[in-house]
């Protein structure tokens, strides 16, 4: 019999939500209709469409507002006015902290567990995620339960590691996941892995680029001569084992379903809370200024222009006059619908040739730029040949007719005096809807350049930590404001 693992994933493990990794283990989990020893094939697609799914709902909501990509309206009882406004509270990270700690991770775990001895391939995928979540979730909170985290009832009050210390302990994570997929194994995955269908040598390349982005990391306003030697080092080791992501193809990316509540987040969110999340004015005002053809697929028109909406203000002025993600983030528009197929994008190969082009230009005291700027047109033209994937041939055709116009100007080459803000800014447009990252670009280079919203003097620089976990869990670290430095490389 074939199974289709999408509709299982979708059907029933995205509705799941987890316990916290801190509460105690009660009655549901004695439910006797429940697997108790299920197959790793069907635990791991389970894991990872939960991950996809997170990455397009709470966690993309919180960082994108505060990076402006993103800005709300609806007035005060809306809650993304609120956290437009700085107001994120520890409540508000409970379903995330606890889908992703007691949900995914638990998850992946049983996989590694159940597998790394004789169906190794299993566990290094498994390895490969793990890996993910925890470099982009070092990003978001800082400090985490990783040498405790996944004691299920043995430890409900899990230490909290070191950003920096996790950070080492996921490269070496990396490199075991990557040996692990590369040995002989009995069962391996195939179409139950929903990111690459069971292709090592694309896991292989993944987790390279996993590695490229927290090296770029290092690199940041305030970073020491050792931070650069520690990033010059392990690039330079990655480019010579010639296994990065190659095309669009090969983005880490979770395809969703065009078929009802298997859709994206992102679209389903938009689709229960139409006048609550625009485009920001920060990033149209970008692509504004630079007649970015994108805006045909990532944004609709209002009249005859491109508007976004201003961070800060949503429960002040209340309008909807503005600009609305369109089939970048959507899918197909089909008769005035959207598909709500297009995936959530989690590291891509735009992504990949941007962190190089930082790279290169930071290099021999900022003189590769030739090198640097053969990345940075890679990357604009991975990002065009992206932006059309859901669209029609009309909006192809004028996405893709601005492409060799913006690579003309000054708009797709690099010079001395602008490079860094050139590239994080490309960035920051290719990244769009993509959770964290932008917000961590922000923060260790200040690009964009971001106005706070009013009354803040400055933008916040880390999430707070759950709730549930801070009142279960003894452990957890004080986190006394928003605004406060708490990741390794931002300082």
């Amino acid at each position: 019999m074939k199974i289709n693992i999408k509709k299982i994933v979708f059907g029933l493990a995205l509705a799941i939500t987890g316990l916290s990794s801190c509460k105690k283990f009660v009655d549901i989990n004695d439910d006797p209709t429940r697997l108790k020893d299920p197959d790793a094939s069907l635990v791991l697609p389970a894991a990872q469409g939960r991950l996809g799914f997170t990455m397009g709902s709470d966690i993309h909501r919180f960082t994108s507002l505060w990076v402006q990509q993103f800005a709300a309206q609806g007035g005060g009882a809306a809650q993304p006015t609120q956290y437009d406004k700085y107001a994120i509270g520890e409540s508000d990270i409970n379903n995330t902290w606890e889908a992703t700690f007691a949900g995914t991770l638990a998850d992946l775990q049983k996989v590694i567990e159940k597998t790394k001895s004789t169906s190794p391939k299993y566990a290094g995928v498994a390895e490969l995620v793990k890996a993910y979540i925890y470099q982009t979730h070092v990003d978001a909170f800082g400090d985490l339960p990783y040498t405790e985290a996944i004691g299920y009832e043995a430890n409900l009050k899990p230490k909290f590691d070191g950003s920096s210390t996790i950070y080492d302990n996921v490269f070496s994570l990396i490199d075991e996941g990557i040996a692990d997929i590369k040995k002989a194994s009995l069962l391996a995955p195939a179409t139950d892995d929903l990111f690459y269908g069971g292709d090592m040598d694309k896991w292989e390349r993944f987790g390279n680029a996993l590695k490229l982005r927290m090296y770029i990391h290092y690199f940041s306003t305030n970073g020491t001569a050792a931070d650069a030697t520690r990033a010059k080092t392990g690039i330079t080791a990655i480019l010579a084992t010639n296994k990065l992501l190659r095309a669009n193809t090969d983005n880490f990316q979770m395809r969703f379903l065009s078929s009802a509540n298997q859709t994206n987040p992102i679209h389903q969110f938009e689709g229960s809370r139409p006048n609550q999340f625009f485009p920001s004015k920060t990033l149209v005002d970008i692509m504004n200024a630079k007649s970015d053809s994108r805006r045909n697929s990532f944004f609709t028109l209002l009249g005859a222009t491109y508007v976004g909406a201003t961070n800060g203000n949503g429960d002040i002025v209340v309008s909807t006059s503005f600009s609305r993600m369109s089939t970048y983030l959507r899918g197909k528009l089909s008769a005035g619908t959207y598909s709500g197929e297009a995936p959530i994008r989690m590291l891509t190969f735009a992504e990949q040739n941007q962190i190089l082009a930082e790279y290169f230009a930071r290099t021999n005291g900022g003189n590769d730029l030739t090198t640097a700027d053969t990345y940075y047109k890679a990357g604009i033209n991975a990002s065009f040949a992206s932006a059309i994937e859901f669209s029609d041939g009309t909006e192809a055709a004028a996405v893709t007719a601005g492409l060799a116009t913006y690579l003309a100007s000054t708009n797709g080459t690099l010079a001395t005096g602008d490079a860094l803000q050139k590239i994080i800014e490309e960035k920051f447009v290719s990244n769009f809807g993509v959770a964290i990252e932008p917000w961590t670009d922000w923060r260790r280079t200040g690009f964009p350049v971001l106005s706070p919203v009013s009354p803040s003097t400055s933008v916040p620089r880390i999430l707070p930590y759950s709730f549930n976990e801070r009142s279960y869990n003894p452990n957890t670290p004080a986190r006394p404001s928003v605004f406060v430095k708490s990741v390794f490389w931002d300082k």
